[in-house]
């Protein structure tokens, strides 16, 4: 699976993809569905991200992939959220460049993102990929004609 990604340009999600999806022991409470099993409390004044498990297959995979050519594209609710993203990121998935970190507020426009590089760029769409937790987005992208892989492409 990792030669399929070593000529292109690679988006990764965080919560799902490069960390566990878990909180309290549990993934969704029936809160807002954009928060998951989150409380606004939880991301306006927890360490919560702080404390995420990473995937080590996704450390594994990340580690054999050129570092210009990979990007973290995560949703995020709040000022707290992407600070912690970034110390988490340092801390667990140090190949990726802190320019190559992009934030956006709504998980549907995470294909538009890659679009709109690609076109910035001048890189053609064939070149991108796209690694995200949900079939929504995923579905989304791959209409647009990026490639895409759900995380349990790469666990055997």
């Amino acid at each position: 699976m990792i030669q399929n990604l070593k000529d292109k340009y690679v988006f990764f999600d965080v919560d799902g993809t490069l960390s566990e999806y878990r909180y309290r022991n549990q993934v969704y409470a029936g809160r807002n569905p954009e928060l998951g099993c989150q409380t606004l409390n939880d991301f306006l004044f927890s360490d919560l991200f702080l404390k995420s498990r990473p995937l080590k297959t996704m450390q594994k995979i990340i580690s054999q992939l050129d570092s210009d050519k990979i990007f973290v594209l995560g949703t995020v609710v709040c000022n707290n959220e992407v600070e912690q993203k970034y110390i988490w990121l340092e801390k667990y998935f140090p190949n990726f460049k802190k320019e190559n970190i992009i934030f956006v507020s709504s998980t549907m426009l995470k294909p538009e993102v890659i679009i709109e590089y690609s076109k910035h760029f001048n890189i053609p769409l064939s070149k991108m990929a796209f690694v995200d937790d949900r079939l929504d987005v995923l579905r989304k992208a791959e209409e647009s004609g990026i490639t895409v892989y759900h995380p349990s492409s790469f666990t055997e």
